[in-house]
């Protein structure tokens, strides 16, 4: 398929040579190379030039100087180990979509062995309806305990989240003071919204007055590591309607729904039509919360597979795997991401691929 815009060009694009001549610009240049390493047809590529408004003429002389180029010929080697990549992701997506009716399965008493060769291994979700059983002092986590508990505990939450759709990505421009025993208050007291909401980024679990719910789930866990820090367990605290968008994380992620319901959408790495137009590098442009139907996804054709948590259930999220989240409830969760096995996949950043790396 040839590169559309091209469709898009207009005659300011033909440019004097030193010599004299008319030739393609650097732009349209760069264009022909890219779109003869991907192997588009003479006839294809004429056409669009002669649309254009490039003359049968030069479009030939220009084709035939870019399939000389030794540029094409590397481009064509890059376009070739693309190919092969994009061939192993369409793999994965129609196997994930010959079964009849794909979900995530629903388990209880999954032990540490099968836990990370089943799931983790393979890059498999699963939701653990007893992930929080080695916790039993989680069952006390409430609105009314966090205040009666740590009520004076000067927290940081984040604010006006509805002024900027993607405030999670500059969290840092939000961020609000208050005790905990007000924020509570707020999110007890109002209608759904997603205007404010205490989220991973505002390490709660790393403050020194919350120390108590650290130690509430210190004790081990079957597929957690014994010698876990604080910094690796978040905790996330809001009103129903607060809302994550769509996005890939860069380690696998044990979200654990303490109090309320909170419901996902999750499609696979494999869904490669994501990452045109992502942001940050990790937030998909599509919403599968508003769209009609969450598989079309802005006419992607994605696989979308819908899970809503209950209180005291888990969900795996492997690294990799797009979800979105949506508070149907007030809302205490918790996202654990040191395991017994490595979890340390910072280089998996497409999004992020062809961005300069700033001084």
């Amino acid at each position: 398929m040839i590169r559309r815009r091209a469709q898009r060009a207009s005659r300011s694009r033909l440019l004097p040579t030193r010599l004299g001549t008319i030739g393609l610009s650097d732009e349209w240049r760069a264009w022909l190379i890219e779109n003869v390493a991907l192997g588009v047809e003479d006839e294809e590529l004429t056409a669009a030039l002669r649309t254009a408004g490039v003359s049968g003429v030069l479009a030939a002389r220009e084709i035939a100087a870019a399939r000389r180029s030794p540029a094409a010929l590397g481009a064509r080697r890059v376009a070739l180990r693309l190919r092969q990549h994009e061939l192993h992701a369409r793999l994965r997506r129609a196997l994930l979509r010959s079964a009849s009716e794909w979900r995530v399965e629903r388990r209880s008493g999954v032990c540490e062995v099968e836990f990370f060769e089943r799931y983790y291994s393979a890059g498999v979700p699963v939701v653990l309806t007893d992930v929080l059983d080695p916790w039993p002092a989680t069952s006390g986590w409430a609105p009314d305990a966090f205040k009666e508990r740590f009520g004076d505990a000067v927290i940081q939450v984040t604010t006006g989240r509805e002024a900027d759709p993607t405030c999670d990505a500059h969290f840092e421009d939000f961020t609000e003071t208050v005790t905990l025993r007000e924020f509570c208050d707020r999110v007890t007291s109002t209608a759904p919204t997603n205007d404010f909401y205490l989220v991973g980024n505002n390490r709660a679990m790393s403050h020194a007055a919350l120390g108590g719910l650290v130690d509430d789930v210190g004790g081990p866990h079957p597929y957690l590591d014994d010698r876990r820090d604080p910094g690796s367990t978040s905790l996330w605290f809001g009103p129903p309607g607060t809302r994550t968008l769509l996005h890939h994380d860069t380690a696998n992620v044990l979200f654990c729904q303490v109090y309320g319901r909170k419901r996902f959408w999750l499609a696979s790495p494999a869904e490669t039509s994501l990452f045109r137009g992502i942001h940050q590098g990790f937030f998909a442009e599509v919403d599968a919360a508003t769209a009609a139907r969450p598989e079309e996804l802005g006419g992607r054709n994605v696989r979308v597979q819908e899970v809503v948590l209950a209180a005291r259930e888990g969900l795996f999220i492997p690294v990799g795997w797009w979800h979105e989240v949506e508070a149907l409830s007030v809302s205490i969760s918790l996202s654990l991401t040191a395991f017994r096995r490595s979890n340390r996949f910072e280089w998996y950043a497409p999004g992020k691929v062809g961005v300069p790396v700033a001084d």
